[in-house]
Order: structure tokens, then sequence, then C-alpha cells
């Protein structure tokens, strides 16, 4: 049976290696896990392995669709699609469009070629507040550049923290590794906010897990560097050498920050914050992953820099990971082609949390959507769908599935699946880079990223290299153009299939990437940006969202975001939407396993089923996953309560919201 190697596209972290099998004519049969891949090793997680399901679900779209005189959606040929759209968007400005991706796919080719069009049509771009953006800010302030830790590393390693990391859920392939540590005594601590699957599965090895209050992560960072001082455990070495402000930094935190004031901030014991700060100044290798969710808070860009600057106390900064984008060096702007954007035409990206209040405003009339579900996947979702219902607003949604953001949309046009189109994948984890060839056709009309956007950007008479290309030749010249960061050999065996590994590539002038060069414990941006100039700990704000529960908008076990939401499989792994409470709230509440209940705050309510869960703090409901708005009541999803507002650095608020929760009284049902 003929095999193509590919890589999973979806936006997770393992970026695992996958067998594409066809039959004699080409046509799909299924995925597997690839053996030769050397992060994933043959495995698939349960998600991935059931990707198949939506190659050849009897749900995909097929042919376009366009809004028709009746004001539904009424099937359509590309050209007559293609006409509609290009009729819409000639008479507007560049500043009235706006390009809304997001990580549907984490191709460099589909997810990167439409935005040549964007920029050429002088397009205004989304920003990454939804996901990394107050990660990501926090690190760059300290550490710099993206790179972090090599996680092939994490076999050697003499200690191994997870800091709001729910690997279970969110990077299974650690999972094994963390294990085969556990078992030769390597000690694995989990920072978390409450008991998840990855704290069981790790105390169960051996290992030990930690929950701390939320928000209160930047309190711990602080706590252990002042213990790191306070009891010689701290790198005066790497401090000296290689840090700027470490006489500042150690000022702040020694201000304050003692154990007794960590304990009652974080809720944990003293003696588990003095054990692990035991452990991190005594482990020669250590290897410290962290997650996102403790930064999509209000205070989460301050944290990221607390736990940044509390890693660099302990000569640990280069054993750090949170992402490894920049470890590939390859130019984004091959395949996006910035050098398209009519003169003076450049623009401040859009507050993709505030999506919804952005399209309201009123200055956009055109928006395009590929590889994103904002009706589902943003903040304040109620107010995003009655944005994209306005009649004003030409919504073009390019998508594989009749998505909610679909059913709101002017003209949709139907997507392949990764299998269908070539495409260059890296990680945001390991350092592996993969080429893929396309593996099967696609169905029907369906057509990949580049070309249905290169058929759009055709009919509106713009610049050659916004239509004249396929997945084939982007890629292409993406790896032509990085030619110098392969070594002899290494570029034949990625354009055959085989993974390659990147080398990090030295900045310009050498150094970390920051202004100085050096880890920066005390900081001139941030004082640029109103924060104080070294990290310091600022207690979690609620944005005015108001409630008795803190509302947790964990990972599904079973889904990924809303990826899943048209595999039968899937959902019946997932089961129906619910609210995981403790069993002492739940009984305060007189609130009972399986019964129906409602999540409110002033931006919406939703109504699902109670779970009773032991794993649950006291004042936390958590709702896995994205609950599709046909499973609900009420007709919306979890975002509906989250509010669009941004963080210290320009994150979201994601996991920042408040809910009361209430019994659904009999005969209220539904």
């Amino acid at each position: 049976m003929p095999t193509t190697p590919a890589t999973c596209p979806l936006d997770c972290p393992d970026a695992c290696g996958v067998l594409v099998e066809t039959d004699a004519q080409g046509r799909f049969e299924r995925v597997r896990g690839d053996p030769g891949h050397p992060w994933s090793r043959g495995t698939l997680c349960g998600k991935t392995a059931l990707y198949g399901e939506l190659v050849t679900s009897p749900d995909r779209l097929l042919e376009p669709l366009v809004r028709g005189p009746s004001g539904e959606l009424e099937p359509a040929s590309w050209e007559e699609a293609v006409a509609r759209i290009a009729e819409r968007v000639r008479p507007l400005r560049g500043e009235q469009i706006l390009a809304a991706p997001y990580g549907g796919s984490m191709g460099f080719a589909a997810r990167r070629f439409p935005l040549r069009m964007m920029h050429a049509l002088g397009a205004s771009f989304l920003d990454d507040s939804i996901c990394d953006g107050a990660a990501m800010a926090g690190w760059e302030l300290v550490l710099g550049r993206r790179i972090g830790a090599d996680l092939d590393e994490i076999e050697g390693c003499d200690l191994f923290v997870a800091w709001g990391l729910d690997a279970a859920r969110t990077m299974q392939h650690l999972l094994p590794r963390l294990r085969e540590l556990a078992r030769r005594g390597v000690p694995v601590v989990v920072l978390d906010v409450y008991r998840t699957e990855t704290i069981e599965r790790v105390e169960r090895w051996g290992g030990k897990g930690l929950v701390l209050r939320p928000g209160s992560d930047g309190a711990l960072a602080l706590a252990l560097s002042r213990l790191a001082f306070e009891r010689g455990l701290a790198d005066r070495g790497f401090l000296e050498r290689e840090c700027l402000g470490a006489r500042e930094y150690e000022a702040g935190a020694r201000d304050g920050h003692d154990l007794e004031w960590a304990a009652r901030e974080t809720g944990l014991e003293p003696g588990a914050i003095e054990e692990l700060a035991e452990r991190l100044g005594a482990a020669r290798r250590p290897f410290v992953k962290l997650g996102l969710g403790f930064t999509r808070r209000s205070n989460g860009g301050g944290s990221m820099r607390a736990v940044c600057s509390m890693a660099a106390v302990f000569g640990l900064a280069d054993r750090l990971h949170l992402q490894s984008s920049d470890a590939f060096g390859l130019d984004d702007a091959i395949v996006e082609r910035p050098d398209l954007r009519p003169p003076g035409q450049e623009r401040e990206p859009v507050t993709h949390a505030a999506l919804g209040r952005e399209l309201l405003g009123g200055r956009f009339r055109a928006i395009f959507v590929w590889g994103h579900n904002p009706a589902v996947t943003c903040p304040d979702a109620l107010r995003v769908r009655e944005a994209l219902s306005r009649p004003d607003l030409l919504t073009v949604v390019h998508e594989q599935f009749l998505t909610e953001t679909a059913r709101l949309a002017d003209v949709v046009l139907p997507a392949a699946t990764f299998v269908e189109h070539a495409d260059v994948y890296r990680s945001y984890a390991h350092r592996w880079l993969r080429y893929v060839p396309r593996a099967a056709a696609p169905p029907a009309e369906a057509r990949s990223n580049v070309e249905a956007f290169a058929a759009i950007a055709k009919a509106l008479e713009l610049p050659r290299p916004s239509w004249d290309a396929s997945a084939e030749s982007v890629c292409e010249e993406l790896l032509d153009a990085s030619r110098e960061r392969f070594a002899p050999g290494e570029l034949d065996a990625l354009r055959a299939g085989v993974p390659v590994k990147m080398r990090p590539p030295e900045p310009p002038g050498g150094g970390r990437g920051t202004p100085s060069g050096k880890v920066e414990l005390s900081s001139e941006r941030a004082l640029a940006l109103g924060l104080p100039a070294v990290a310091a700990y600022q207690p979690e704000e609620s944005a005015g969202i108001e409630g008795a529960f803190r509302l947790h908008c964990a990972p599904s076990r079973n889904t990924h975001n809303s990826t899943f939401a048209h595999s039968p499989r899937h959902l019946r792994r997932e089961g129906p939407p619910r609210a995981h409470l403790n069993p002492e709230d739940a009984a305060g509440l007189s609130i009972a396993e399986g019964r129906p209940v409602t999540l409110r705050n002033r931006l919406g309510r939703i109504t699902l089923t109670a779970a009773v869960a032991a794993e649950m703090p006291r004042g936390m409901v958590r709702v896995d996953g994205l609950p599709r708005a046909q499973d609900v009541p009420e007709g919306v999803g979890i975002n509906a309560l989250l509010p669009g507002e941004l963080s210290d650095l320009g994150g979201s608020l994601l996991y920042g919201a408040r809910v009361d929760v209430e019994p659904v009284a009999d005969g209220e049902e539904g």
C-alpha cells in the first residue's frame, strides 16, 4: 500500500510524524504513526489517530457556497464564488480588509501563503493576543529569542519540572519520557492549578504534583528566587556572567516574598516550596518545561517574567523551554511576501482577543478567515457572532466543514485537508523540520489554501507572486531561500520526507536577542511599557467578570479546539459538555452528578451537565474543550463567557473569567 510521510498539522507542540496510506489509485485509506520520527516515535495521540474520519467524512464541504437572495447559503461554482468576492473587495481600501487566520493548519504554505494576497491588498492582520501573546512578551523581555532548551535532552536530565503544562492533554508524547525518568529515579515535579491527569499519572510513577492557587505563579517564582539568594542556591557565576540587572532583581526578590507570604498567596505548604527550591538548586542538568495556561490571566506576562527571572537565578535559563520557533531560522517573509504591500499601507495589528469589538466598530468591510473558527474559539463569542452577521461585512471562509463561523459567512470555499496538499512543518516544541508532499487528491471541488487564495488574487489582478504559485512551489521557494540553514545532504533528505533537526541560528551581533545581548533581569523595555524594571508580583484581577467561581477552560483529552467537531468517534469519546465541580461545592449548591447546571456572568450564560470531580479545588469550575453550540441549550459555546480584554502584556484572559454556578430546577431544563 503506498505510504507518504507527513506531519500532523494541528496546533500542538508535538508536531507528530504521520504516515498516510493510500490505495493504488491514490485514494486516502488511513493515517498511522511514523516510527522514523524522532519525537513521536511511531505513536499518535487519540485525536490524530482518528484524523481519517475528517478526511472521509460525508459532512465535508465539496463545493463553494454563497449567500443567496433568500439569505441562505447556496451551492455555486468556484468561478461564481470568486467573482462574488472580487466584486465586493475591489472597491475597498486596504484598511477596510482584515486577514483572520489561526492555527487550523501549522504548515507554512497553508497558514502563511494567503497573507501574500492580504499584503498586496494592504489589509490588516490579527495579533497573537489570543494564544501566546503575553507568554512570548514576558519571555522575550528576560530571555530574548524564543528557542529554549532542546527537548531531545530531556532523557538526560536529573530533574524535570512541568510548570503549567497538562501534557496528558496537550503534549502527549512527553509522557513516555516522564515515565522513563521516574522509573530511573529522576525527580519529576508538575505544577498546575488543579489535580490534572498529568499530575495523577506522574504521582503514580513516583513523581510529585503541586497544586497552586490560579494566578499565583509569579509569587511562587519570586519566593523561589528569594530562597535561592538566602540559602546559597543562586548561581552567582551565571548571574554575573550572563545577566543584566542581577543586583536590582535580588533586591526586589528579597523585599517581601518570604516563605510564609508565598504559602498564603499560592496555597502551597511552605515545605513544598522549600523542597522545590532545594531540588532546583541541587540539580546539575535540570529541565523546566513551561506551558501557556498560567499566562492567560490578567498578570500572565508578569508571571512569565518572574518564572524566567527565577530560572536565571538558579543558573538554568538555558535549561528552560517554552517554545522553539526561533530555533528553525526560516524566513516567514519568503512565504508571506510583505514586499507586495503598497507603500504607506503598513498597519498596526488588530487585537485578536477583541475581534468582536473590532469588527462591530465598523472600520472593516471584509474579513477573510482560514484555519480559524472565530465564532467558537474567540473570547466574547456572542459579540463575535454578532459582528460576523453584519450585512455590510463580507465574510469569506475557507473551510473543510460548515463550521459555526462558516454558517455566518457570505462565501464559503471548500478546503483540502493536510493529506491533500504539500507543505513544510516545524514544531514549536522540538526542533525537527519536515517537508510533506501531497499524499491524496482532495475530493470534488475542495482546494488547498494556496489554490484558493491564488484564485482570488488573480481575479483581483494583484501582483503575479500572489497568484502564480502552487503549494509545491511555495515550499520549494522556502527551502531554496533557506539553503544555508542546512548541512550537506540535509536539504535532499528533507525533500525526500525525512525529518531534519535544525540548529538555532546565531542572532546578528551574537548574544541572546535582548537589547543588551544578556538575560535581562532589569529591563529598559519593560519600563517603556509602563512595567517595573524587574519582575514583580501583581495579584490576578477579574477584568470586571465577577462570580463565585473561577472558570477554567481546559483543553480536551479527546478533541482539539473545534477541529474534530464533525467526527462522530471523537464526539462520542468526549460525551456531553460538562461542568466539573469540587464535591463540597456541588453539595453546597445542591448539585448532583449528571444534573444540568447553569454558568453565568455579565457576558452570557450556558447550561451544561454537572460532573462532581474530586480533582477540582474549591471555587473553580472546569469545562473541557470547546462545546458545540448545538450541544448547549443556549446555542453558544464556553467562550461566550470569556472577556475580550487584555492582560498586562497584551495577552488574552482565557483563564481569567469568573462565573456563578446554579442548579437548573426540574421543569426548567432546555
